[in-house]
């Protein structure tokens, strides 16, 4: 099967765009030929090189309303030189770049699919929105996600939940001589009560309500120490994005919260935490800051909103908490800082709940099924009488 993907920025700016590399990697190793059409390089790039059958960069995907002719002459342009790979099956992931995913399949004849990482915008661009009967297919990562693109235009009986899955081999619970030599290199005593948030740091993420929650935790436990792991979403208003970190870092006192800045790999700073916290205000999607400290066997304090508790269900709904509310998140993580010793077999209990549910193989499986069902069939050969 080859399959053409697209994406705008090959780099880590969120679950998205490691979600979609990791997949269409997985598809490649099953010997499906991936071809990508991209806009712009990012730390990404190499490992997209290392399996893509051919990467093709253009200026856009989708026409700018402030340059109008310019840009649509743009993604005209990248139609004309993607168009000769004659994919089976078109598989995007945003939902920007179905317009010129959808002029591609009435091109090559592909059939388009739509795997939705996001939730539906407040206001949907009418080209996009013009564009979506003509997706095939939609994957969706939650049954919540699913729900809130009802009535956009979307095919309504073509619509598949698939829950992301992880490399468990991968993200695997760290020794405590390894926990303990990451936390030295980051400056944070091997005993401390270390508590993660790995993600933007953006208002949607809920980081000022955590670091409400976290003066009550430090003021109970002077040693625990907030890792804070992220940066802003590429492209912000660079005020807006001043105007919050000067009030986050107001938030939270220069002692006990450790500010990183985005790096490729978190594997490390996952497996030296005590508890991950993703207190997003937001309706995630299917959060990967939820599943892979989880799978590290690391517990997860959580906001019970979007695809959340499609991860934290049966005994693990008891680490939901309500978004905005800092004293249930203060008190949930105080309730979790003493676990390593009283309740040593969490971690791995925490791991055994989603290691079967949310591996990366039965994701691939599933998407691997759905586009094969869809790729173009070479149209029949008619002979001449």
């Amino acid at each position: 099967m080859r399959i053409l993907t697209i994406a705008n920025h090959l780099g880590a700016r969120g679950g998205l765009e490691r979600t979609q590399l990791t997949m269409c990697r997985s598809l490649a190793a099953r010997g499906h030929t991936l071809d990508l059409v991209y806009v712009e390089p990012g730390d990404f790039t190499e490992d997209w090189r290392a399996f893509a059958g051919t990467m093709i960069r253009v200026e856009r995907t989708l026409p700018s309303s402030r340059v109008p002719l310019v840009s649509s002459l743009d993604v005209l342009d990248a139609i004309r030189r993607v168009r000769p790979l004659r994919p089976d099956v078109i598989y995007v992931y945003r939902y920007l770049d179905v317009p010129m995913a959808a002029a591609l399949g009435r091109l090559t004849s592909a059939p388009v699919v739509l795997h939705l990482c996001l939730p539906v915008p407040r206001r949907l661009p009418a080209v996009v929105r013009a564009s979506l009967p003509r997706v095939a297919m939609t994957l969706s990562v939650s049954h919540d996600t699913a729900t809130l693109w009802r009535n956009t235009g979307l095919p309504a009986d073509g619509v598949i939940v698939v829950h992301t899955g992880i490399d468990m081999e991968q993200y695997v619970p760290a020794p405590a001589p390894q926990r303990a030599a990451t936390r030295r290199s980051i400056g944070i005593r091997p005993d401390a009560f270390v508590a993660l948030f790995a993600g933007r740091v953006i208002p949607e993420k809920g980081v000022d309500v955590l670091l409400r929650a976290w003066r009550s935790v430090q003021a109970a436990r002077p040693d625990a120490r907030l890792v804070v792991v992220g940066g802003p979403t590429v492209g912000a208003d660079p005020e807006e994005v001043d105007r919050y970190a000067n009030a986050l870092r107001q938030l939270g006192g220069p002692d006990d919260v450790l500010w990183l800045e985005v790096r490729r790999d978190v594997l490390p700073l996952i497996q030296m935490a005590d508890v991950a916290v993703a207190p997003s205000v937001w309706r995630e999607p299917f959060s990967r800051s939820v599943i892979e400290p989880l799978a590290c066997g690391i517990p997860v304090v959580a906001t019970r909103i979007g695809g959340n508790p499609e991860i934290l269900n049966g005994w693990l709904d008891g680490l939901l908490v309500e978004p905005g509310d800092h004293h249930e998140l203060a008190d949930r993580l105080l309730g979790l800082a003493d676990w390593r010793s009283d309740d040593p077999t969490l971690g791995d209990r925490c791991r055994q709940a989603i290691v079967r549910r949310l591996g990366l193989d039965h994701e691939v499986d599933t998407v691997e099924a759905a586009l094969a069902s869809l790729a173009r069939r070479p149209a029949p050969l008619v002979l001449s009488p």
